[in-house]
């Protein structure tokens, strides 16, 4: 592959985190960080998760993790509750007033994404978003079989 053209995507993809990293900051902007955002989101997809699944698809520590939650159920946003037939798993949903934020985060990002993609007519979004999911997917495979997984094994989707 041309090296050129490896820096000139390079630089596209830090203008693009960049420009996603404001976006997200400002849409989480009611008193969650945007790691609890993105765990608030993650719980939103799954319905109900253990704490190790969560770690699992975010690709962190328990630990990190575990904190992140700590700090939602604090603000009421999660609620885990322990299995009566393994004591040892907390299970993690959102409450009512978590709920309303996850829905107040889509709400804006959705938004900003429509504003965004409007300069793309629709074949060229279904064109773009097959390719940023066939890289994407990838790039989970390569991350993956790093760590001497063959491939991702937490049912995160």
């Amino acid at each position: 592959m041309d090296d050129q053209f490896i820096k000139n995507f390079r630089e596209i993809l830090r203008k693009f985190e960049r420009e996603l990293f404001n976006q997200n900051s400002e849409s989480c902007c009611k008193g969650v960080t945007l790691a609890q955002c993105h765990t608030l989101l993650e719980i939103e997809n799954k319905k109900t998760i253990s704490v190790t699944e969560l770690a699992c698809c975010q690709s962190l520590d328990k630990s990190t993790i575990s904190r992140t939650v700590d700090g939602l159920v604090n603000s009421g946003l999660v609620k885990r509750e322990i299995p009566l037939e393994n004591r040892r798993m907390a299970l993690l949903s959102l409450t009512e007033k978590g709920k309303k934020t996850c829905n107040d985060i889509n709400k804006k990002n959705d938004q900003y994404i429509a504003e965004n993609l409007t300069i793309l007519n629709d074949k060229e979004q279904k064109e773009l978003l097959r390719l940023f999911e066939k890289i994407t997917n990838n790039m989970v495979l390569v991350r993956t079989c790093k760590f001497g997984k063959k491939q991702n094994t937490c049912s995160c989707g």
